[in-house]
């Protein structure tokens, strides 16, 4: 019975996917367009200005690149892997989301390691991933407080961590964070850590997230190098 709800919803999705395909790719190539207009004045700008201009294009970019993978898990075909540096993933990541961050007065602090090794992944669906939880982080934390983003080795795999001070995850939803559809927000769709999940699966990929011992969450994704 739950594999045919799950089967039902993946139908869904899919047809869900091909409308937003078609549905968001003509205001998308309108809203890159003007972006590219606004940064052929970037002399008129100051360095603040001029980097949300650019940012917002790498947004776009990225947007124009996932729609055609929407709905990670409603996919069968093959991702296209090659080696990818995991603290260029997250600064990528950081960059779409600087508006968000200056927004709520986050404090960010980045402990990334100099000595990872390279993983194996598709480095746009991993960017995808980091920015759904940082996302989710930057939501669920107070105007002013603090995230940790750590990435560092354990034995032969390469590590990375999100570590807010928003107000955790009731123990009773912990099961089901990762289901399709399952959300405690208002305007949310209930995909993102599906998603993630989907994704970080594709790679081999450890996926927990943990209620911190004082306050907060901590999501921690682990990649082994025998892919």
């Amino acid at each position: 019975m739950i594999d045919k709800v799950h089967e039902n919803k993946l139908q869904i999705l899919g047809k869900l996917a091909a409308t937003l395909t078609h549905e968001i790719k003509n205001p998308l190539s309108v809203l890159k367009l003007n972006l590219d207009y606004l940064k052929l004045g970037k002399d008129n700008y100051d360095a603040e200005t001029n980097e949300c201009i650019e940012s917002s294009i790498e947004a776009a970019d990225l947007i124009n690149q996932l729609v055609y993978n929407t709905l990670e898990f409603s996919k069968k075909n093959e991702d296209s892997f090659s080696y990818c540096d995991l603290n260029s993933i997250v600064k990528k990541s950081l960059k779409i989301m600087k508006g968000h961050v200056k927004t709520k007065a986050i404090s960010l602090q980045l402990e990334l390691s100099d000595d990872l090794t390279h993983i194996t992944g598709n480095e746009i669906n991993l960017v995808q991933v980091f920015i759904n939880i940082i996302s989710n982080s930057i939501e669920a934390s107070n105007k002013g407080s603090k995230i940790i983003i750590r990435t560092y080795s354990n034995l032969n795999n390469v590590c990375a961590e999100v570590i807010d001070e928003g107000k955790g995850i009731n123990k009773n939803e912990i099961e089901k964070i990762f289901d399709e559809f399952y959300t405690k927000k208002n305007k949310g769709t209930g995909l993102g850590l599906s998603i993630c999940k989907t994704i970080l699966n594709k790679h081999n990929a450890k996926f927990s997230i943990t209620n911190n011992k004082v306050k907060g969450t901590k999501v921690k994704i682990e990649f082994s190098n025998n892919i």
